[in-house]
């Protein structure tokens, strides 16, 4: 079984176009895809990454109009960082979110220099500098963006789990996805897994924490999504979980990928293959302009647009 770092992590908002305009205007990220839920198409599905939206670079967005207030706690995905170069393009964004609004504080995480800040739904995010840490050479620069190359956002970086018991989720990552103890200067409280100790961009914070549970909302983050490159390996994490009692999704065909849900220890865990990606029916030039259906839900194209608004 092969598990290479995270592959995407999906969120709720509740306008898509405030969405997109802040995750391609202020963060500049590039929209890769324009699609629907394929469990429910009445609602937007966005992804936002690199050019090409390469695995490790993907913020995923459910749009949910009605939705209400995000409650944040435990037994929760609690946050999410992306890299940056180094401080320079740290200082670059703290000039760009003063120019937008958006308001940033600055901290210290994994040692490594931070700022701290919501999207408009509320979602809570950091910008880490990466500095020297190795990051996938598949991850591209966004040529689509007014933002310099050498400031860009490079991927994801850590994500941060919060729950109430961290041993199951320290025991499932070491055990059963081959994760391994990263040493850095941490409190009693929080452990640190990644799955190659040279970089960041595989890592998760696990931090226990006692208190409420999180309630989903505006800003929620629904699941986090890891890499398992080939259908083979997809195939091995599946073997690996029907071990549990607890029920899994089996494997399912998102045409995009193939992707596997399971809910370990109130953490929704997705496990998705990089090919064959989004450029499968759409030229890289054109990635995000147009709503992009999947071949079997093509029949129903018409009843799909009538029910979307322009975006």
């Amino acid at each position: 079984m092969h598990v290479t770092g995270h592959h995407h992590i999906s969120m709720y908002t509740k306008n898509a176009q405030i969405n997109k305009n802040f995750y391609t205007q202020v963060l500049g990220l590039r929209l890769v895809e324009k699609s629907v839920n394929q469990d429910n198409p009445t609602m937007y599905h966005l992804f936002f990454g690199d050019e090409l939206g390469a695995p490790g670079t993907l913020l995923s967005f459910f749009e949910i109009p009605n939705i209400g207030q995000n409650r944040p706690g435990t037994d929760s995905i609690y946050r999410l960082s992306l890299l940056v170069p180094n401080v320079d393009a740290l200082d670059f964004y703290k000039t760009r979110f003063e120019e937008n609004d958006v308001q940033w504080e600055p901290i210290t995480y994994l040692s490594q220099p931070a700022i701290n800040f919501k999207d408009p739904d509320g979602l809570n995010l950091l910008l880490l500098v990466n500095n020297d840490y190795k990051i996938p050479s598949i991850w591209r620069k966004n040529p689509y963006t007014d933002i310099p190359m050498q400031h860009q956002i490079l991927g994801m970086g850590p994500v941060e789990l919060r729950v109430r018991d961290s041993k199951p989720t320290i025991e499932f990552l070491k055990n059963d996805l081959n994760y391994q103890h990263r040493t850095i200067d941490n409190d009693e409280h929080t452990t640190v897994m990644t799955l190659d100790s040279d970089g960041l961009y595989t890592d998760f914070v696990v931090i226990e924490q006692q208190g409420e549970r999180a309630r989903p909302g505006q800003g929620y983050v629904h699941h986090i999504a890891v890499t398992t490159p080939q259908d083979e390996d997809l195939n091995a994490v599946l073997s690996t979980i029907n071990r549990y009692s607890k029920p899994n999704s089996g494997i399912i065909d998102r045409y995009f990928f193939k992707s596997l849900y399971f809910r370990q220890n109130r953490i929704l865990f997705e496990f998705a293959t990089e090919q064959p990606g989004f450029t499968v029916d759409t030229a890289p030039e054109h990635l995000g302009e147009n709503l992009n259906l999947p071949d079997f839900m093509e029949d129903r194209r018409d009843e799909i647009e009538r029910n979307l608004h322009d975006l």
